[in-house]
């Protein structure tokens, strides 16, 4: 069976009549938690971002329709940029401390998770690394959302919650398109590390060179549904490449009204 979509509301739409939310109740909705506002100061949610987040998730739930909640996509507090963010090993038990406190607070309102939202695109466009510093981040990236599958999993299960599912975002293209550096304007050589080597090390814990193991996580099955952003007329071929390198459930990830 055709796995349904999932759809992201624009910001605006969570303050409007609950009409395009009535009109997808049987899809799933992505709701975005962010890191940088949640844990403003280190080591303590924010009340008052937390009960805005619990907020749209009541709501969803209310309305039946089943929520998504993204824990991640790129909004990092101040504090952990100031200790050297995603580039520092030692900085990667902060996310996954936020994560516990987080699922602990809120994580009796959703039963599926998305760790990391697009870290591809978040590490090759987000800012100019060196290409050592990019594929260093992108591994950390990878590493903690093996973690972070665990932990919430183990959170919810010690609250009698079986029904969890956990995955994460990636954006797509077709792999000609990276091979000719039509996507990330940079060398070719970096194509296999948009998607693949990602798709592989988050999916599988099968982390190839230059990717670095640095939790040493070992290799299994660390997600259970991968969601994909692409253009939609590349769809079919992403999602057709996405499966030659690994069988796993996709989730086309795509904006309300699209």
């Amino acid at each position: 069976m055709e796995e349904k979509r999932i759809f992201v509301l624009p910001e605006d739409a969570w303050d409007a009549p609950a009409g395009p939310l009535r009109r997808r109740e049987a899809e799933r909705c992505l709701v975005f938690a962010s890191w940088a506002e949640l844990e403003r100061e280190e080591g303590r949610l924010d009340a008052g971002a937390l009960e805005i987040l619990r907020g749209r998730l009541l709501r969803l739930n209310a309305l039946g329709v089943e929520p998504v909640l993204c824990l991640y996509r790129g909004e990092d507090p101040a504090w952990f940029e100031a200790r050297g963010g995603w580039e520092k090993e030692d900085n990667l038990r902060c996310y996954l401390r936020y994560v516990g406190r987080l699922v602990r607070a809120v994580g009796h309102l959703a039963a599926e998770y998305v760790t990391l939202f697009e870290p591809n695109e978040l590490v090759w466009h987000a800012r100019r690394r060196p290409l050592r510093q990019s594929f260093l981040v992108l591994s950390h990236m990878a590493c903690v959302h093996v973690r972070a599958y665990r932990l919430i999993r183990d959170t919810r299960r010690q609250r009698g919650l079986e029904d969890t599912a956990v995955g994460f975002v990636l954006r797509m293209a077709p792999a000609v398109r990276l091979r000719q550096g039509l996507v990330l304007r940079r060398s070719r050589s970096t194509a296999s590390g948009y998607q693949k080597l990602p798709l592989l090390a988050m999916a599988k814990g099968e982390f190839l060179f230059p990717l670095r193991n640095a939790l040493r996580v070992r290799p299994g099955t660390w997600s259970d549904f991968i969601g994909v952003v692409c253009e939609e007329k590349d769809r079919a071929r992403c999602r057709a490449e996405a499966l030659e390198l690994l069988d796993f459930p996709l989730r086309d990830v795509t904006e309300a009204g699209r």
